[in-house]
């Protein structure tokens, strides 16, 4: 999806300088425990889906409205894996603008045996994976909170204090 009117009238003021910005990623677990993957178009790798989070808007909301975008299924968020922050989520967009990023990570079930497709521009494919036969080219973070997913009884995960 393009940027939101809400961050093209605040790079309208501050151009391309750090912008904080909340997202969200939806780790999406259906019942053979397959994990919901897209290939990004910006980055060529497999990731779950993620976005901002819109003004007024829940970040459970905003994962379902992403997994939306993206994979054109609806899904449910269950509980928060992760809230991933710091310096190793500061990113350089690919026009230049800058993002430090504060992202809370849901896992979700689909609500639909609906098959996911691609539903935007964002994704060169999306697709489930078998847990145990994740693509080679993720990035750490990635696959980090997909194990937090598959675990029932992991604690959510938050980025250690800096020093």
């Amino acid at each position: 999806m393009p940027v939101s009117d809400y961050i093209k009238r605040i790079r309208a003021k501050i151009g391309q300088d750090l912008l904080l910005q909340p997202g969200v990623t939806a780790v999406v677990v259906n019942q053979r425990d397959e994990i919901l993957l897209q290939l990004r178009r910006d980055t060529q790798t497999w990731a779950p889906p993620s976005g901002g989070v819109e003004p007024g808007e829940t970040a459970a909301a905003a994962a379902i409205r992403e997994v939306f975008e993206e994979a054109g299924i609806d899904v449910a968020p269950e509980r928060v894996l992760a809230v991933l922050s710091g310096r190793d989520y500061f990113v350089t967009c690919p026009n230049g603008d800058q993002l430090a990023t504060v992202t809370t990570v849901f896992r979700c079930r689909p609500s639909e045996t609906a098959a996911p497709r691609v539903n935007d521009d964002e994704s060169l494919d999306i697709r489930y994976f078998p847990s145990a036969d994740l693509p080679e080219n993720m990035l750490p973070r990635h696959k980090r909170i997909i194990a937090l997913a598959l675990n029932e009884d992991a604690q959510t995960y938050f980025d250690p204090p800096s020093a």
